[in-house]
Formats: structure tokens, sequence, C-alpha cells
């Protein structure tokens, strides 16, 4: 799914070199009366800081790192007007380069933090969000049997058939052009693979159609996925994973989400690099409407749908996008209902619909946060802090709980419908997915923090004893 940076991430540049120049010059100014509008200024600014410990909790110590300042430039970063690093005044290198350590106070509120990166000579100033998140503590883990096995490298998502009984899961390594990807049917119980194959290479024979988002059909006994790096979308055959079909590239442009609705034979695929929604018809295997997300109040920027999932009873598709909102889709006239406006959620990543008590729940990963909703107007019902960097959420109807895959903490959370923390159990290095057979089990993804971490690319299996 799509991610933001961990711990700190651009909240934008503020405009105008003067205003730059004059917070620079407050910052570095000796003695209580500042002199300001006295230093050059940099007009072509380039440079960064970024955070290399992650997640960073209240009372631990960070590592920041600078880059792409001019060689010699001085740089301060301030919160509340206080430095935050060890050394007040950090100075770039001749690669224009600095490393720093901030202690996080004990006491420090989590939450996001804007932090003034203010340089001089030449002068320029930045606003970044430092992200301080919840350490939550590991908690019931004796209440449920969890088992793990370790799957494929690059491990993405993953989704259960009931006609078939079994577990189909996309895995994808690094960037473009990619070469490692597989698409496997595993064992619910064992985690056994039991058959596997490598997707089809694109036409110009540059990298593989490599698979991403996944939901099944059990309908029509198909697998749908995302082919993100291509914009392409694929279908596959449950039974012996042979290719069914396999769309242009381009047609879902850095597609994230996939929602099959086998018995409306509908197929819908968030295409995160355009506005719109990709709506196919899953029995003549074509593309038959795009969606296009309109916001009914301004926006920063055009929405561009990251996930989406389905209410089939109530045919109504719900959309997470980009500019913090849902779009509620009517699946019977493709028409977009409402338009949720989420207030206390930055960077929504997934939502999960509780059909029968007509909730939904969607995370924040840049506010370490799931808010549950009234499905038919948007109102918050509860607000729980889960983990850092939520990524994906998935509702367990049997025990009524939202399962939430936390990334940056390594760990899957479990809220029932008022809001209470249940459950904090491990997932191993960065969770990435999370998904149910609708009968009470829960299956995990998670991803790898090099070759050597004993913990990464598996599955994991929680069942309540």
């Amino acid at each position: 799914m799509k991610q933001t940076p961990a711990t700190i991430a651009s909240h934008g540049r503020l405009k105008g070199a003067a205003f730059a120049v004059a917070l620079a010059t407050l910052a570095f100014a000796a003695g209580a009366q500042a002199h300001g509008l006295t230093h050059p200024v940099n007009p072509d600014y380039q440079g960064s800081v970024s955070i290399e410990t992650s997640p960073v909790y209240p009372g631990s110590t960070v590592e920041v790192e600078g880059s792409d300042f001019k060689p010699g430039q001085e740089v301060r970063l301030l919160s509340d007007g206080n430095s935050i690093t060890t050394q007040p005044i950090l100075h770039a290198d001749a690669e224009g380069n600095f490393k720093a350590q901030v202690p996080v106070p004990p006491e420090s509120p989590v939450g996001i933090h804007p932090v003034v990166v203010q340089s001089v000579n030449p002068g320029y100033a930045e606003i970044l969000d430092f992200k301080i998140s919840p350490k939550i503590p590991y908690s019931a883990t004796s209440s449920y049997d969890i088992h793990r096995a370790a799957l494929n490298p690059g491990l993405y998502q993953g989704a259960y058939s009931a006609k078939n009984h079994a577990i189909y899961v996309t895995s994808a390594v690094g960037r473009p052009p990619v070469k490692q990807s597989s698409l496997m049917k595993v064992n619910p119980s064992s985690l056994a693979i039991e058959a596997q194959i490598t997707p089809a290479s694109t036409a110009d024979g540059r990298q593989l159609q490599a698979v991403y988002g996944i939901a099944v059909d059990d309908e029509a006994g198909t697998i749908w996925v995302g082919n993100t790096r291509t914009g392409s979308v694929a279908v596959y055959n449950q039974a012996d994973l042979s290719l069914v079909k396999q769309f242009d590239d381009k047609i879902a442009p850095h597609n994230h989400g996939v929602a099959v609705n086998g018995k409306r034979q509908r197929a819908y695929v968030a295409a995160d690099s355009a506005t719109y929604v990709n709506v196919f018809d899953t029995a003549a295997l074509k593309e038959i409407k795009r969606v296009e997300l309109q916001s009914p109040t301004r926006t920063k920027a055009l929405p561009e749908p990251i996930s989406v999932a389905l209410d089939e009873a109530a045919g109504k598709l719900y959309v997470v996008a980009d500019t913090d909102q849902i779009y509620v889709i009517d699946e019977a006239t493709l028409a977009i209902d409402k338009v949720f406006n989420l207030k206390g959620v930055k960077d929504a990543m997934s939502v999960a619909v509780a059909p029968e008590e007509g909730l939904l729940f969607v995370v924040g990963q840049s506010t370490d946060n799931v808010q549950i909703l009234n499905a038919a107007d948007g109102t918050v019902k509860a607000d729980v802090k889960v983990g850092a960097n939520p990524l994906a959420v998935v509702w367990e109807p049997v025990h009524k709980q939202a399962w939430i895959a936390n990334r940056a903490s390594d760990s899957v959370a479990v809220v029932d419908t008022s809001g209470k923390l249940v459950a904090n159990l491990p997932a191993g290095s960065y969770a990435n997915h999370v998904f149910t057979d609708g009968k009470g089990t829960v299956w995990s993804l998670n991803k790898s923090r090099g070759a050597t971490d004993a913990t990464g690319d598996h599955i994991s299996r929680f069942a309540a004893k």
C-alpha cells in the first residue's frame, strides 16, 4: 500500500524568501533583540531532513540526518522556539550532509509535532512533521492461538477463498523494473505453499507484471490482482493459477486496493495515480466504467483512491481517497452517494465495513489511529490509538472486532465496536496486511527488514481460544 515516511514528512515549504530569512535570523541572532532580514536568501533550497529511527516514542533518542544543504550551512531544528537536537547548531559538511541526535522527552505527547528547519548562510525555513507514536505493549497474546510460517519475499496482500478453502497471497520485491514476484496458493491451516506462479513479463520484457492488491471471486473461480507498477490488472484461475486475462498497462495507474462482488459480477480497482475507480465486468472480463471521485468540497489536491471495501448486502462500495475522504459509491448506479470528510485522521489508508453494525473502521497512517464511523452519515463514534503507522484494517464478524496491521510497530491491534483495544499482538516486521475467512480466523502478512530478519516475510494465523 502507499506509504508515507515513518516519522517525518514535509508539511509544505513556507513561501516567501523574506519570511524564511526572518525566521532564520531570529533563531541565530545573539541576545534578546533580533536583527532580521540581513542574511542572504536561498531561492534554490534543496535541503532535506530524515529520521533514521522509526518509530519515534516518548523517551527515545532519535537519529536524524540532513542532506543536500550548502557546505558549511548552519541548520537548527526547532520546536516551540527551542532546539530539539543535542547540538543546537548543526553544520553541513563538505558534501552538504549532517547527522544529529534528538532526545525525545518522556512527557512528549503523541502526535504530529511541527518542527521548523531553519538554515542561514544562505537562509531558508521549512516546516516538517515530526511524529511521536504511542508505544503500546503487546497484550492478550495468551488468548489467541498464533501460528506463523515463512513465505516468499516481498509479501503484500492476501485473500481467502471460502469455495476452495484456500488462501491466495501476492508478493513483489523492489522497485521497477521488478524482477521478482509471485502469486501463491497457501494452505489456511498448515500455512504451507501448495502452488505458486511467477507473473508473465511485460510486453517489452523489462519487468514482470508483478502482483500486489488482491481479491477473490468465488462465483467465477478467479483471482483479481493489481499490477501496481505497470498500472495493469490481471485475472487468474483459482484452481491452477493460470492467467485468464491481462489488461492493458496504465488502465489503473499505480493501483492498490481491489474488491470483488461476485454475485453482481463486478470487480473494483483503486487507481491511486488517477482520480477514478475502475469497474470491471467479471463475467465478460472487460472494463465497463471509471467512477471519477469528485469532491463536493474543496480539497488541496484531486482525490485519488487508495483502498476499497464492500458492503455486498447493501450494495455499497467504500473508497478511501488520499485527500482523507471516504467516497460511498452505489453499486447499482455506480454513482457517488455520499462523501465523508475525515477529521482527526491523516493519511487514511484503509477502510473496513461492519454491515450489521452499520459501522466503518478507517485507519490513519500519520495519526496512528483507527476511527469508528457511522456508515450512514460518517459521524465519529470512537477514535483510538492502535500503534505506529497503521496500514490495513479488516472486519471480523464472528467476534465483532476490527483487526489492524501496524507497520512501524510490528503489531496487529484488535478493536471492538466501542473503540476498546481488546488485544495488541506481535505480527513480525512491518505488518502490511490483514484478512479473514469471516468465520473467526484472521491472517496477517508482514514484510522484512533485510536478509537476516528472522521474522520477515511471514504469514501469521490468529484464532481466539
